[in-house]
Parts: structure tokens; sequence; C-alpha cells
């Protein structure tokens, strides 16, 4: 989705992209929406000098005490998350903002409707994912989102929980 996604930020604003891909189990449509909402989201609030964003990949265990402290991981469990972080250097936002991102309709965009991050939460949460948000007003925004790794089919069929060895060898996609 690299090229997807640069075409989706705006042009003055320089996209990076950085990480190991991972293999979830998901709906692939619906995988992309998360994507594209929040780079779409940053490319919006950026400067149009200096925009930046930073999309990374990875994978990466959440112990329960950690998923006590995101935004959205009801139905996440301790275990192995790929992850996709989403970072701009944006204004960021104020506590007030940052507790309203979620509702339907909450937009600080004189064009938007506010159903992207609406959207991205109700999926994190349909995929038993998890999504954290930081922002700093005047420093940026983070948005980072776990799901869970798909299990690793070995030869003789019977699905095993993912390993160390099958991350690395995994390519980004979903089931």
């Amino acid at each position: 989705m690299v090229d997807l996604m640069r075409a989706s930020a705006a042009r003055h604003c320089t996209l990076h992209y950085e990480g190991q891909p991972a293999t979830i189990e998901g709906d692939p449509t619906q995988i992309r929406q998360v994507v594209m909402n929040l780079i779409i989201n940053a490319a919006d609030v950026v400067d149009e000098h200096t925009g930046r964003i930073i999309v990374r990949v990875g994978v990466e265990a959440l112990t329960g005490s950690q998923l006590a402290t995101v935004d959205c991981a009801d139905d996440a469990a301790p275990g192995e998350y790929a992850y996709l972080n989403v970072q701009d250097n944006g204004p960021g936002m104020d506590e007030p903002t940052l507790t309203r991102i979620f509702q339907p309709f909450f937009t600080t965009k004189p064009t938007g409707h506010g159903l992207g991050l609406a959207a991205v939460q109700g999926i994190v949460h349909g995929h038993r994912g998890a999504l954290r948000v930081h922002s700093v007003l005047g420093a940026g925004a983070q948005f980072r989102v776990w799901f869970p790794l798909a299990p690793v089919m070995p030869p003789d069929g019977a699905p095993r929980p993912p390993s160390a060895q099958s991350r690395t060898s995994a390519p980004l996609r979903t089931r």
C-alpha cells in the first residue's frame, strides 16, 4: 500500500515509510480504510512547507497491563500484534479535542464529515485490535493501531500461534 499511501498524502507533505511487514487476519478493505483514514487525517493537518508523516509497521508483544493503557482494546488479549503507527508534525490536539475525536460526526476540518476516526475505531474493535492516540498541542499527533497476527499454518495444517521466525518472513497482507 506504500504507493497508495503516497498518492493519498497531500502533495505538500513528505511521507516516510519504515518497518518490517507482518501478516494479520482481517478484511483487506477495512484495513486499507484504517491506513488511508489515518494518513489523510495527518496530511490534512500538516504545514504545506514542512509537513511530514511517518508511517511505521512492525510486530510487538502487548501485555495485559499495556493493553489497559490504550484507548480502544475491549476485545484485545495479551499477545503478539502487528502494528501501524502514523505520526505527523502538525499542530497536535488539545485535551477537549482528544476526548471527542472518535465521536461520529465530530470534526475540526471545515470540509470534514467526522466519520474517519469513528470508522477506524470500529474497524480496530471489530478485528480484536487496539488503538492509542498521543498528541501534544503544537507538536503533532501519533496514532498507533495493533491487529492480532495471523496464526502460522505449518505443513501439517494445524495452526500455531505466531512466532518470531514466522514474523520475519511473512509479508504485510491480510487473510
